[in-house]
């Protein structure tokens, strides 16, 4: 009985041996691991939501982003219809569900800022992304928070500006001194009445020398009158951006403009007025229920100059091939030339600082993100140089950063659009639909014939109606 215990115990000793080594195997490999990775974190799912990119743009960036932190997934989904997408957006989050990421156009900003994460300092100071990019975003989506502090609200993948597209042919021909347009938009308008060729066609216009004028049949109608008023030096708000001040006569630039807005808003519409020396444009030269609109009138060789962004070039040449495909005359591409948006004082001679008006969307992070910080590592990886150095080579789209602008302004087609990055400019505005509607109207009423100075007061009026209360940037005042 002793040897059968005892054996026994030997067994239960050696047993205990075995266990001890084992465990002491294992906590060393753990031990190991430990100092060489580090803590698995918790997998992490983003949503993004985007306007207009096709996935495949972004997949390899995504990929890449996805190889390097292997917690995150992101789900990436295109949208077409920019008003569907924002009304889309606005309804998730306010039921708490919706996008972690989303790009957001700059004029939305100010309206919704309330709805988005600010980014994290420890990524980005507002100083390093003045330094980075280009300073219409830092007008755009740098702003301070309720206690007076800076802080940056989206990140921007480029940024565009408004410039003159137009058909070399045309000028060789009616302004051949020149070749191109001209640089300001006195001497502008003589090139337009040069270029006009009337007849008694339904459209009335043989030639029309530019398309400007009107909202209803031309595609940027408002961003041209907008970038008007910039250059015209109006002042759209009062310094607390409590108040629309753009119809009074204030900030102009030049001795002649007493009222900067309402002159902008004349000079507009002075090209689809009868009236006018000037007329050239009217209802019948592009369908206003189209999408093409103006971009189908140029695309025929019926009008001289458009003004659009960086995109409008690939939409003039998909015009012109399914023009011809239905056997209609077209303009060859060869004759298609950009040029930069023309200034009030000649650019050659004046000291005076040039404008473009900047239109572009940044990416941003939701409010309602439970996983905020990781999405804005994210976009900071999208925003490297290099991933938007991919982004340009898919879009030709131009840069939002100020260290690649020189080497995209070499570029024979689009370097113009690099080449205003510098000078581009915006404002803050309040409901970018709601001003929209207001700005066509006033333009629709001059040129029914109502006084230019009336219209832009009751613009104003309107406008002051959809402004916050508290201002765009209220600030709340510590009684500590």
């Amino acid at each position: 009985m002793k040897l059968k215990t005892s054996h026994i115990m030997r067994k239960i000793v050696a047993i205990t041996v075995i266990l001890v080594l084992t465990l002491g195997t294992l906590s060393g490999c753990k031990k190991q691991t430990n100092t060489t990775t580090t803590v698995k974190k918790d997998d992490v799912e983003l949503t993004y939501y985007r306007l207009f990119d096709d996935e495949d743009i972004f997949e390899p960036l995504i990929r890449e982003y996805e190889s390097e932190n292997s917690h995150v997934t992101i789900n990436y989904r295109k949208f077409t219809d920019p008003e569907q997408y924002l009304d889309l957006i606005i309804n998730e989050l306010a039921e708490g569900e919706g996008p972690d990421i989303f790009s957001m156009h700059n004029t939305w900003f100010t309206q919704h800022r309330k709805k988005l994460t600010p980014i994290p300092n420890t990524l980005i100071t507002t100083e390093d992304f003045n330094n980075v990019f280009v300073s219409v975003a830092n007008d755009d989506l740098v702003s301070p928070d309720s206690t007076g502090t800076d802080q940056i609200y989206g990140l921007p993948m480029y940024v565009d500006t408004l410039a003159l597209y137009y058909n070399q042919d045309h000028f060789e021909d009616a302004v051949p001194s020149r070749g191109k347009p001209a640089s300001t938009w006195e001497e502008l308008q003589e090139d337009v009445y040069k270029l006009t060729k009337a007849d008694n066609s339904f459209e009335r216009f043989e030639v029309a020398g530019i398309a400007m004028g009107r909202a209803d049949n031309i595609l940027r109608a408002i961003d041209i009158l907008y970038l008007l008023m910039i250059q015209f030096g109006t002042d759209f708000y009062d310094e607390a951006f409590t108040e629309a001040t753009f119809a009074d006569a204030a900030g102009a630039i030049t001795g002649s403009l007493s009222h900067p807005g309402v002159d902008a808003l004349s000079f507009f519409t002075q090209f689809a007025l009868p009236s006018s020396k000037y007329y050239t444009w009217n209802a019948y030269l592009a369908d206003d229920d189209s999408a093409e609109k103006e971009v189908k009138t140029f695309a025929r060789g019926k009008a001289s100059m458009i003004i659009g962004y960086s995109y409008l070039y690939e939409q003039i040449l998909d015009e012109i091939a399914e023009l011809e495909k239905k056997g209609q005359d077209t303009i060859n591409s060869s004759t298609i030339q950009i040029a930069t948006i023309p200034q009030v004082e000649d650019p050659e001679t004046s000291t005076s600082k040039r404008d473009t008006y900047a239109s572009y969307f940044a990416e941003t992070v939701a409010r309602t993100s439970e996983n905020s910080e990781e999405a804005w590592k994210f976009l900071s990886f999208l925003v490297e140089k290099e991933n938007l150095e991919h982004y340009h080579t898919e879009t030709n789209r131009p840069t939002s950063r100020r260290d690649m602008i020189e080497e995209q302004a070499e570029d024979a087609t689009y370097g113009i659009f690099a080449e205003q990055i510098g000078y581009a400019e915006s404002f803050p505005i309040a409901d970018a639909d709601a001003y929209e509607e207001v700005f066509a109207e006033a333009i629709e009423a001059v040129l029914n014939t109502e006084d230019p100075d009336d219209v832009m007061k009751d613009a104003q009026e309107k406008v002051n109606l959809y402004m916050p209360s508290e201002g765009f940037y209220p600030v709340t005042v510590s009684t500590e």
